[in-house]
């Protein structure tokens, strides 16, 4: 999970979802004991490769965010997965398949086909004003994937891009293109349906059961596998079937190529003002929706943050920075600078990734 960090940390009283918590960035001589952010070479069938390249961490989010669960409702949920990614001719399934014999143990199926997270993510221009940057911070309650993360460095015809991802997870949340793109995903918050969050993401399962369209975390790697520059990713972004709704954030290398699409299975709003968090700006649903954590808050934090691409991440406070966030992520692909760090309870759980990537173009 990181060092401790009661002590040896800059002011400034913060609360993480209620619970009071005195840090808000950390020591440098704590920071130095922390891990790095494992970056793997590895070729079009990533998820697998990274898996193997990162040993006893191979499944370490698939035991974080299954811990809760009993082995037989997971045996049922995989069963139902696997089906369900058959029927729909899901172009990942051989990977997953792979995935889940070297697991040796039931999840991987069910943990491929769902994902429950929220973000706060900006397309902008950068600073000088020259290109567009991407920054992102993702939230997510299962603990301990902050330290995990891992940036997979994709070998690709159109140019090598990464993603910041997790061993034995299939799709995309987020990732950069040097000389294309960067993109992100957002899950706007479950319909308010029955009133009770526990039963209205059982309907909303049911609902993406039923479907027979793409994952949104599979459209986007798709994206970033096929898509050779910012208006053909955004045409597909656009305009693809995906299994449920969900924001899009798209940055291009010039600084006008910026976009967050709000998406519905089968239509679109895209919005220039390219600021994303959890509840819909353009997009009018059928039903109400629970209302999402400091949405209204992280919108003006993130609205107003620095578009400087520097390592302290100083953007990267409440009520961006909770108890939930896992990563944040700043990424130019016209200059091919990225930046990362891993999160855990509020506090850095990984040193600061730099990496400065080849422009093919």
């Amino acid at each position: 999970m990181g060092a401790s960090t009661n002590a040896r940390c800059d002011a400034g009283k913060v609360e993480m979802r209620g619970q009071p918590t005195e840090y808000l960035l950390l020591d440098p001589e704590i920071m130095k004991r922390l891990p790095n952010i494992l970056v793997c070479d590895v070729g079009p069938d990533f998820p697998i490769e990274v898996a193997s390249q990162v040993g006893g961490r191979a499944y370490a989010l698939l035991t974080a965010a299954t811990s809760h669960v009993s082995q037989r409702t997971l045996r049922i949920a995989d069963a139902i997965s696997r089906h369900w990614l058959r029927r729909n001719g899901s172009p990942y399934l051989s990977e997953i398949e792979v995935l889940a014999k070297g697991a040796r143990r039931p999840g991987i199926y069910y943990l491929n086909t769902s994902y429950e997270w929220g973000c706060t993510t900006a397309a902008r221009a950068s600073a000088d004003g020259k290109s567009a940057l991407l920054q992102r911070t993702l939230d997510w309650e299962v603990s301990g994937i902050g330290r995990y993360v891992v940036a997979a460095r994709i070998a690709n015809p159109l140019g090598t891009w990464i993603s910041f991802t997790w061993p034995a997870f299939t799709g995309v949340i987020q990732a950069v293109a040097p000389g294309r793109f960067a993109a992100a995903i957002n899950q706007p918050t479950l319909p308010r349906r029955l009133g009770v969050e526990a039963l209205d993401r059982l309907i909303t399962r049911a609902t993406i059961w039923n479907s027979k369209n793409l994952q949104p975390a599979h459209l986007l790697r798709r994206v970033f596998e096929t898509a050779p520059d910012f208006e053909a990713a955004l045409a597909m972004l656009q305009s693809t079937p995906i299994t449920t709704p969900v924001i899009f954030t798209l940055a291009g290398l010039r600084p006008e190529q910026t976009a967050t699409i709000e998406r519905l299975p089968e239509a679109h709003i895209t919005l220039k003002d390219a600021f994303a968090v959890n509840e819909w700006r353009a997009t009018l649903p059928a039903v109400r929706h629970h209302k999402a954590f400091e949405n209204e808050s992280r919108l003006v934090a993130i609205r107003t943050a620095s578009a400087a691409c520097e390592p302290d991440f100083e953007w990267v406070r409440w009520p961006i920075l909770n108890a939930d966030t896992r990563l944040a992520l700043m990424a130019n692909a016209a200059t091919g600078e990225i930046l990362a760090r891993g999160y855990e309870h509020g506090a850095p759980a990984t040193r600061t990734l730099t990496l400065h990537e080849h422009n093919p173009s």
